[in-house]
């Protein structure tokens, strides 16, 4: 595919238009390599997973911009990095907390705050999955809580994958949006 430009362009400005059939083919094309990436810098298999699938829902949303990339292979793998990093910093983030709550467990006013900021965290999220609409909040719950991935989705609601990915990145959004509002993050 990377070897016949006009080919490659062709595809490209089909996905910009929204062609699933050919962001489908795009990605067979892609995903090995950009997995192949994403492991050797995120080395869990679940996580680059996760990773993955953040990166394919992020190529979609913005597949405005692919007929204007020049360097497609640099411009994905870069993109692919920024995900793994993103992740990372999620996890760095994460484990941060972790260490502090802990720390501040010696003490028994800190624990109450923790447990405390954590059960409103717990409480901003369940409002923002309530405030969903259905089809969008039925895809996220069966994500986050039944551990299905987008074909698995797709295939139970007989929706396409991409669908259900940008289903799933728009609930996310929206639910980081609650925390921030909520200064949360």
């Amino acid at each position: 595919m990377h070897d016949d430009l006009y080919t490659e362009k062709a595809i490209l400005a089909r996905i910009a238009d929204g062609d699933e059939r050919a962001f489908a083919q795009f990605f067979k094309a892609i995903s090995p390599g950009i997995a192949n990436v994403v492991r050797k810098v995120v080395k869990q298999e679940d996580a680059a997973h996760e990773v993955l699938q953040e990166f394919f829902i992020k190529l979609w949303l913005h597949r405005d911009k692919l007929p204007a990339v020049d360097q497609l292979n640099a411009y994905l793998k870069r993109m692919a990095l920024n995900e793994c990093f993103t992740w990372l910093n999620r996890q760095a983030l994460l484990q941060q907390r972790l260490a502090d709550i802990r720390n501040a467990g010696q003490t028994s006013v800190n624990e109450t705050e923790a447990e405390l900021s954590y059960r409103e965290t717990q409480r901003i999220i369940a409002n923002a999955v309530s405030a969903l609409p259905t089809q969008r909040r039925q895809i996220y719950e069966m994500s986050r809580q039944e551990g299905l991935n987008a074909t698995e989705i797709a295939n139970i609601l007989r929706l396409s994958p991409s669908y259900v990915r940008n289903t799933i990145s728009a609930a996310l959004q929206f639910i980081r949006e609650q925390l921030k509002q909520a200064g949360k993050l």
